[in-house]
């Protein structure tokens, strides 16, 4: 057997390990690059779960690495981690961020709602992360223009009574900080364009002409060009990240984070035009 780090290109630094320990080795390798790229915002990006991707990175490590094309682990890791750092390390993502935040001035005209999109609930159906974010900058936003209508998402399977849906916590987060305004909820939404559909549907119905969109700041661009698809215009408004800062990307793990965002959106945009929905 060749070396580890040089199997397949006919090495030998007088180092020969057994075919387990190379299969082993090309399954590590193949794993840190799947949690690599997840880092990076690749999976979520295509739509695959970081555990089904863990799966194949361990398929494939074991059949590539005693093989002539094991070096390709090295190669793509490499690849990988090299991107890691650049993008952790450099303001490479810092110029790419401002492109997908759209932030548009208030209009003379009251609003009829602001309108607020969901995100991540807990298994007890507590909003989080993101979703709560947008929810608190809706409920500041309707305060300040004194909009009498909030209309949220409400996250979860409601035909199932074992999963916990987002609604109760919306209600209550409402009732403690925003109790003057009337909620208005669309159901069974998975996606942008759910809600995008969901949302003209309800303004149709509720007769609202002008209405607020909050969303998080890398959502806002398209976020708001799939509700206007729709024929209901909006006037669009990044949310108050508590995640980090765009303004403030100088450490890595803000980095990082924006970077994956920014990832995600870039690929739903290329998806969305390709589907005819911005």
């Amino acid at each position: 057997m060749s070396d580890l780090l040089f199997r397949g290109r006919n090495a030998d630094v007088g180092v020969r390990a057994p075919t387990w320990r190379i299969r082993v080795a090309g399954a590590l390798l193949a794993l840190a690059a799947v949690q690599m790229a997840a880092t990076l915002g690749v999976w979520q990006a295509m739509g695959i779960s970081v555990t089904t991707a863990r799966v194949l990175a361990l398929v494939v490590g074991l059949w590539l690495a005693p093989t002539p094309r094991g070096v390709w682990l090295w190669r793509v890791s490499g690849a990988i981690g090299l991107l890691l750092l650049v993008v952790s390390y450099t303001p490479l993502v810092v110029p790419l961020a401002p492109y997908f935040v759209r932030r548009d001035a208030d209009r003379a005209q009251t609003p009829d709602a602001v309108v607020v999109l969901s995100g991540a609930v807990t298994s007890e159906g507590h909003v989080m992360g993101p979703a709560l974010d947008r929810l608190l900058s809706g409920m500041a936003e309707a305060k300040r223009r004194q909009v009498p209508y909030l209309a949220l998402s409400i996250v979860g399977d409601e035909s199932d009574p074992t999963v916990a849906t987002s609604e109760r916590d919306q209600r209550a987060l409402t009732r403690t900080f925003a109790p003057e305004l009337q909620l208005r909820f669309v159901r069974n939404v998975r996606s942008t364009r759910d809600e995008a559909l969901a949302f003209a549907a309800l303004a149709r119905t509720q007769g609202w002409r002008r209405v607020v969109l909050v969303t998080s700041p890398i959502h806002t661009r398209r976020a708001c060009a799939t509700v206007e698809a729709t024929g209901l215009p909006v006037q669009c408004l990044p949310a108050v990240s508590r995640s980090y800062s765009l303004a403030r990307l100088h450490r890595a793990e803000p980095r990082r984070l924006a970077f994956a965002d920014v990832t995600y959106e870039a690929a739903a945009a290329v998806l969305y035009r390709l589907r005819g929905w911005l």
